[in-house]
């Protein structure tokens, strides 16, 4: 006994409204790329999608995928997808909170000793990058005078956005750190 044409007109609409999400998928992956997700996690949705798909459209042009089964790599690859989604989503806040532990070789613009990531130091992040510094009182030095530490050190510093004066406490807004600490950073 076969199958009525009410289950097959329902089990058509759940494919074609999985190949539609599939493609949101893609389109997902691109928005995540734009809002700067972590690469890792992006790539992971969109390789996801893009291997599901291949395989999905290969196993019922072959007929190893019965339709049972096409529908259960289509939740399959819409689980995995939303949970890529969802570590790269609490990674971004996180990193929105904190800033990232200083890459190897990183130096203290001021001073020029490498930050170790173990013990606390400070970070300021500009529009374009993240300034590392193994002491409070360099931070201050540079605030005061950033210029001289431009020309010596070619970097490209264009203004505070965020300040991490502790690594647990993370990134407080520049204009909040100046206000608190009017005095100390001489500002």
């Amino acid at each position: 006994m076969g199958m009525s044409q009410e289950h097959w007109d329902f089990v058509n609409a759940l494919i074609i409204l999985a190949r539609f999400i599939q493609v949101f998928g893609f389109f997902f992956a691109i928005l995540m790329l734009i809002k700067e997700f972590p690469i890792s996690y992006t790539f992971g949705v969109f390789s996801v999608n893009l291997i599901g798909f291949f395989a999905i459209l290969v196993g019922i042009l072959t007929g190893f995928l019965s339709l049972l089964g096409t529908i259960l790599a289509d939740g399959i690859i819409i689980g995995v997808s939303l949970l890529l989604f969802f570590k790269a989503y609490m990674v971004k806040k996180q990193r929105e909170k904190f800033p990232p532990k200083p890459k190897p070789f990183t130096r203290c613009p001021v001073c020029g000793v490498f930050i170790n990531p173990e013990l606390d130091y400070c970070v300021l992040m500009d529009s374009k990058s993240l300034l590392y510094f193994d002491k409070r009182e360099h931070m201050e030095a540079f605030l005061k005078n950033p210029e001289a530490y431009k020309v010596s050190k070619e970097i490209n510093y264009d203004g505070v956005r965020k300040i991490c004066l502790k690594k647990e406490e993370g990134w407080k807004k520049a204009e909040e750190v100046f206000k608190e600490n009017i005095t100390t950073l001489g500002l």
